[in-house]
């Protein structure tokens, strides 16, 4: 999920009559990297992990989720890179929303503006990629292995281990983990993990789950290789 920036509970008391009151986001193309929406906050509901947010852009409102931050309503927000989700299920509200556009974080002004931040779990901040040589775990697999060979993993449960490059976490219930290990293919040489576990950017991690080939969530978010129900071995 390299937009992602994906984050993703609703209004319990919100009934089919009134989801007919909100406009649906015009989703027949994704949005480009560059788009940058200006939205206004109408209804905020504290989901745990997500904040969800009720909004209006353009005339048009629409539901949001987005990593769970302090927002204001009645404020003007932008984001871009949103993912748009059809008939999502919120477990914790038991409904589902025929459509919902998850988002990693909103911003209060329009450009974005990048602000390092040091890592208080690393001892010091990730190397480059370039620079990054994991051991291959014991019965495990290199994601040079994985790549050149990646029809013949798919379905079945492998071992990797690799440093933790970039982080989402609350995404559809679950965080999503970008690991390398110092190899590639073919320029290919990100490994995207799902996971309930938690770790941190920087972390030397290893993962054991299954690969599934061409995961595709709509909208062209979609993955050639993902390893899903990833469980961190000690």
């Amino acid at each position: 999920m390299k937009y992602f920036a994906v984050l993703f509970s609703i209004l319990l008391m919100v009934s089919c009559k009134d989801k007919q009151n909100y406009s649906k986001i015009n989703n027949e193309t994704p949005a480009a990297k560059s788009d940058v929406h200006k939205i206004v906050v109408k209804e905020t509901v504290d989901g745990g992990n997500y904040a969800y947010l009720n909004v209006e852009e353009n005339g048009k409102t629409y539901w949001m989720a987005i990593a769970n931050m302090p927002v204001t309503v009645g404020e003007t927000y932008y984001y871009e890179d949103g993912m748009v989700m059809k008939d999502f299920e919120s477990k914790q509200l038991n409904k589902t929303f025929d459509e919902i556009v998850f988002v990693n974080g909103v911003r209060t002004t329009e450009v974005a503006v990048e602000v390092k931040q040091e890592d208080p779990h690393a001892s010091s901040a990730p190397a480059p990629v370039s620079d990054v040589k994991i051991e291959k775990p014991k019965n495990g697999t290199s994601l040079s292995e994985l790549f050149s060979a990646k029809k013949s993993f798919s379905g079945k449960s492998i071992i990797v281990k690799g440093q933790v490059v970039k982080v989402n976490n609350g995404i559809m219930d679950k965080n999503w983990v970008h690991i390398v290990d110092g190899t590639q293919f073919e320029n290919k040489n990100d490994l995207t993990i799902t996971t309930t576990e938690t770790v941190n950017i920087g972390d030397v991690v290893t993962f054991k789950g299954v690969i599934v080939l061409d995961k595709d969530f709509g909208q062209g978010y979609n993955y050639d290789v993902l390893l899903e129900e990833g469980k961190l071995i000690k």
